[in-house]
């Protein structure tokens, strides 16, 4: 299988980290990207652009290990493609591959706990059958948004939350796996799981 790699050490994202946050518990995270913003939108690569800045600005405050994988079916390249912008790893499928595949496929390879970002039910099953856990789009992004007004980007609040609405506009349906807040029913296993995950977002 065809892919181009940059050569980077594996602790590549580590060394990256600020001194100042390399204290906190660091998860490794993988986000189905164009799951979390949607494909229907007038400029796609600018929306796309504007997540991957605010990955940026989040790593920056936690320290967390993300990848971000993004369908390549759009360009022209036959190739996997991966580079590494702020410290987060962008992939871009090879045409006629889906993110999903690529995802799948880091599951298996890396073989390593994950927090999968996506709302895509096959995607968030296999995670789960491979030891890792999956946490809804819509979850993610209330989170993403909460960590950057509350701790570095308050003046930017009322542009933040817009984006979030209209990243949260097909996000209506909760995940089967979601918790919900004040919910008196037990929680399933992997409920828990879900629960311990966004703890650490």
């Amino acid at each position: 299988m065809d892919r181009v790699y940059e050569k980077l050490p594996l602790n590549h994202c580590l060394s990256e980290t600020p001194r100042r946050i390399r204290r906190f518990k660091i998860s490794h995270i993988i986000i189905d990207g164009y799951n979390l913003i949607g494909t229907q939108h007038w400029d796609l690569e600018s929306r796309r652009n504007e997540l991957v800045k605010r990955l940026i600005r989040y790593r920056g405050l936690l320290g967390h290990d993300i990848t971000v994988v993004f369908d390549g079916h759009g360009g022209v390249s036959s190739k996997e493609t991966v580079k590494v912008d702020g410290g987060v790893r962008i992939i871009f499928s090879r045409i006629a591959k889906k993110a999903d595949d690529v995802i799948k496929e880091m599951l298996v390879r890396e073989k390593k706990f994950f927090i999968v970002i996506s709302s895509d039910r096959e995607v968030a099953d296999f995670a789960w059958s491979h030891g890792s856990v999956p946490v809804g789009s819509a979850d993610f992004l209330k989170k993403l948004s909460r960590a950057l007004r509350e701790r570095e980007f308050a003046g930017d609040e009322e542009m933040m939350d817009e984006l979030t609405e209209k990243m949260l506009g097909d996000e209506e349906e909760e995940d089967e796996w979601s918790v919900r807040k004040g919910s008196s029913r037990r929680l399933s296993k992997r409920q828990k799981a879900v629960t311990r995950a966004l703890n650490k977002l």
